[in-house]
């Protein structure tokens, strides 16, 4: 087959779903890519796809532009013509639905986490589009020839019940994979960190995207408390404002971030092995998720996690085992296992080997790749 995967950014496709379009395609598939255009477009092109861009939308309300990428969307899935669509992220499994079915693309595959912030915001812009993008999200689940991916039970159990897709069309493939040779615990006799003596530094880590609700706000005000007590610890936070979200930080806030005691912003940060070498603990408060790759991303690199007690974490973090998790928006709790793990190195060590062991078993690129590339052939089969 022909199969297109689409996302609503390059970096997206480049390292949450790179490996999956080499497994197509050393499983005899064609694969070619639709996503704004960018660094990571032009770094896949230069491995060989194809791909085609659109425009985002500066905010994700706006009608105009949403029409926009719709537009550049269906332009590009006409010149391409895919046999099969894997839609990434709510917009995207919406805009591409609505292409697809224009086009009669035989086959969609859906990737949802949820429905996204437009159905979890309590803005007053969000409960005016509400009920009409929930009618158009049913009705495009609901044509032949889809299938819809979901990376937690608790998401599938949701939207189940809420009869926007019926239980029959949908799959449980369990996040994006994480390479495990490529994330390893850094070698013990390179000491701490790679070439710097051991200077009782402890960092925690964060890399997300820098929205609300990632949990960001509630991080900075925990690890204020545990510098108070630790003044060891140190914050780096990896990761950018996404503005087409309207939970994202602003600039100036940004800048007021990075003036906070013991926190050091890094931006946006490519190689992720490496950050992670340098980090002793990975922290994700997010309110919500699917499955998140920094967690998985972690574990495999035998770091502790301190995550938020909600599905997508859960899958991933052993409560006392590999991590901690606890109750969202409870920056308290969150202040209070980021401190005990600062301050234990062998529970760090600990929960980090147990973390390892979890995503080799259920987590790896391999196995994900291999369940996603099975939804594609029993979509197909079902419907020859």
């Amino acid at each position: 087959m022909h199969i297109t995967l689409t996302a609503n950014t390059d970096w997206y496709l480049f390292n949450f779903r790179r490996d999956l379009a080499r497994a197509a395609v050393s499983a005899g598939h064609t694969v070619s890519l639709v996503c704004p255009g960018g660094p990571y477009a032009e770094r896949l092109q230069s491995e060989g796809f194809e791909v085609r861009t659109y425009t985002v939308p500066s905010d994700s309300f706006s009608l105009s532009g949403n029409r926009r990428s719709l537009s550049e969307i269906t332009a590009a899935y006409q010149e391409l013509s895919p046999d099969l669509v894997h839609l990434h992220t709510p917009i995207c499994v919406l805009l591409g639905s609505l292409a697809g079915s224009k086009l009669q693309i035989p086959y969609r595959v859906a990737a949802l986490t949820g429905l996204g912030h437009v159905f979890t915001s309590d803005s007053l812009k969000a409960r005016i589009v509400r009920p009409g993008l929930r009618q158009v999200f049913r009705r495009e689940l609901a044509r032949p020839g889809t299938a819809v991916i979901f990376q937690n039970e608790a998401d599938r159990a949701e939207l189940v019940r809420a009869r926007v897709v019926d239980a029959s069309r949908t799959h449980l493939v369990r996040g994006s994979g994480v390479d495990m040779e490529r994330f390893r615990p850094r070698p013990v006799a390179s000491g701490p960190r790679s070439g710097e003596p051991d200077d009782g530094r402890v960092v925690i880590g964060f890399a997300s995207r820098l929205l609300r609700e990632k949990g960001i706000d509630e991080l900075v005000a925990a690890f204020a408390q545990v510098r108070a007590t630790h003044p060891n610890a140190e914050l780096w936070i990896a990761g950018e404002p996404y503005t087409p979200n309207p939970t994202s930080l602003s600039a100036e806030e940004v800048q007021v971030l990075g003036r906070q005691d013991g926190v050091r912003l890094l931006g946006h940060v490519n190689d992720m092995p490496a950050f992670l070498a340098e980090v002793d603990i990975v922290a994700l408060p997010s309110w919500r998720e699917g499955t998140p790759k920094i967690l998985l991303e972690a574990a495999a690199c035998g770091l502790p996690i301190v995550a938020t007690d909600i599905p997508g974490c859960q899958g991933v973090v052993e409560e006392g085992g590999s991590g901690y998790l606890v109750p969202v928006k409870d920056t308290s709790a969150l202040a209070g296992r980021l401190a005990s793990l600062v301050a234990d190195p062998e529970l760090r060590a600990r929960f980090g080997q147990r973390g390892r062991a979890v995503v080799d078993a259920g987590f790896s690129t391999e196995r994900v790749n291999a369940a996603t590339l099975a939804v594609y052939e029993t979509l197909v089969q079902s419907k020859a």
